[in-house]
């Protein structure tokens, strides 16, 4: 089933029972009117509609536009028979199932929204499906929250109080300029930044990840308007205190006239960022001017840099490795290592990945990266120095990955690392320094130094900590999806007695 196609596919099994019990029970649900049960609905999780359908083929018939004439007992036909919803362009008929699932999932997927205080609402996420098809989708952990009808907080634990959770909009290259304007102008929102850490890093970046072999180009930190024009730094700037009037429009502050300025600036620092410190250039990363930080023609761009947000724009690539296929927001989720977080929805179509094991709080770990956490857990062994980095922490970790190679033959996570083996060796390099009564005299560079200013050695030592870091960061989304009842099927087995830490390129 899917919820996107506009029809559920009846599962096997599914019927009237004949015993007594069951047909009291099904003759109740059929008298129920359809109106009624999306009333129903819109008060339930979706996975409790989602087993409400499997209860009956009731809930598998076209919705009807007036739901006054139920069927009457003994099988009477009703005196005036209900139109049917037909879906446009000839397509099937809306089927009731479907049509409780899309109510429950708007209603939820609003809750959260509003939650996450982002800025971001259902009415300005439906403008999104304005955009032509194919240009962004939401997913990730405010999907999983709607789709389970549940809250997370800061901490991750399930909670109907307050508390904040981040939004995550993948999009296209092409339409990231549309999307950018659709943040600011639909849902009052600001770019505060590329995010470093997130999908994308550098090679010297404290909390590495890898970037080899996604489609993912760089990810963008946005946050509420309004959030930020009432935050402390703002007011302190301006010599105020409190939160922002209520009826003030934040777009009437100077402080939003200055931040659009900025972002009229703002390319030379984006450019400054993807050549020194993610580094692009070095790991080989393309730089087209698609790729700027701009809306589209005639729109605004506030940016501070100084700002806060909990949403993530994910940019693709123009293209994948290959070069062949042009990048749509639905290949960004195949980087998703949990099968639950594909679960998207465009402004239009809700897409629920595996709708069995989704709707029962299950998923899948994607199989290749399960092997290679499997596997590097198995032989990894934190070492004895916990402040270890630089040339020791990629010895250390290369080692460990060796035996994961012997392992896991065929993944496509090893393209860097055998870049990293082809580089030269080079020693490292002195300078000079000197005082004004002194003859000049060299000097040889700290370790730290000499990977930090040395674009090879960057990428040969970094290689191996950042397969290490990628594999942290898998662990630790794994046990905090399970850390919020998600039952994760195939788990791998990480053992309790390991601590697995990210490791440092530099300490700088």
């Amino acid at each position: 089933m899917e919820a996107e196609d506009g029809a559920f596919v009846v599962p096997s099994g599914v019927g009237e029972s004949t015993s007594g019990a069951a047909a009291a029970m099904t003759e109740l649900i059929g008298i129920v009117p359809d109106c009624a049960w999306e009333n129903v609905a819109s008060f339930a999780a979706p996975s409790d509609c989602y087993n409400i359908a499997l209860a009956s083929k009731r809930f598998f018939r076209p919705v009807s536009i007036s739901s006054d004439a139920p069927e009457r007992r003994g099988g009477q036909k009703p005196r005036r028979k209900s139109k049917r919803l037909k879906s446009a362009g000839g397509a099937p008929p809306l089927l009731l199932a479907t049509r409780m699932l899309r109510v429950s999932l708007e209603h939820n997927l609003e809750r959260v929204l509003e939650h996450s205080r982002s800025g971001i609402t259902l009415d300005s996420l439906k403008k999104l499906g304005e955009l032509p098809e194919g240009s962004a989708v939401i997913a990730g952990s405010t999907m999983v929250q709607a789709c389970l009808g549940v809250l997370w907080g800061e901490g991750g634990e399930k909670t109907y109080g307050d508390g904040k959770s981040d939004v995550d909009i993948f999009c296209s290259a092409k339409a990231a300029p549309a999307v950018r304007s659709w943040l600011v102008e639909k849902s009052d929102c600001m770019f505060v930044g590329l995010k470093d850490s997130a999908y994308e890093c550098g090679a010297t970046s404290e909390k590495m990840l890898y970037a080899v072999d996604t489609n993912i180009h760089h990810v963008e930190h946005w946050g509420s308007i309004m959030e930020n024009v009432g935050n402390n730094e703002y007011y302190h700037h301006f010599g105020k205190e409190g939160s922002l009037p209520p009826g003030v429009d934040a777009k009437s502050t100077e402080y939003y006239k200055e931040i659009v300025g900025y972002g009229k600036q703002c390319q030379s620092s984006i450019d400054e960022k993807f050549e020194y410190s993610l580094h692009f250039t070095s790991l080989g990363i393309d730089l087209n001017e698609a790729y700027d930080v701009k809306p589209k023609s005639g729109g605004d761009l506030p940016y501070d840099f100084h700002g806060e947000g909990d949403i993530d724009l994910v940019v693709g690539r123009l293209k994948d490795k290959s070069g062949d296929k042009k990048i749509a927001p639905s290949d960004l989720l195949s980087d998703f290592d949990l099968e639950i977080c594909k679960c998207s929805f465009d402004g239009k179509k809700f897409h629920i990945a595996d709708p069995h094991n989704t709707f029962s709080g299950k998923t899948q770990m994607e199989p290749k990266r399960r092997a290679v956490v499997s596997s590097y857990a198995n032989h990894f062994s934190p070492p004895e120095d916990r402040c270890i980095h630089g040339v020791e922490a990629s010895a250390h970790t290369g080692a460990v990955i060796d035996k994961v190679r012997v392992d896991v033959r065929d993944t496509p996570f090893y393209g860097q690392l055998d870049l990293a083996a082809l580089l030269p060796d080079r020693d490292r390099p002195e300078k000079d320094k000197s005082t004004s009564n002194s003859r000049p005299f060299r000097l040889t560079l700290s370790q730290d130094e000499y990977i930090y200013h040395d674009p090879i050695a960057r990428v040969k030592f970094s290689s191996s900590i950042q397969f290490h870091n990628f594999v942290v960061k898998l662990i630790d989304r794994l046990e905090k999806y399970q850390s919020r009842g998600i039952e994760v099927l195939n788990a791998p087995a990480i053992p309790d007695d390991k601590v697995f830490r990210i490791l440092d390129l530099t300490h700088w």
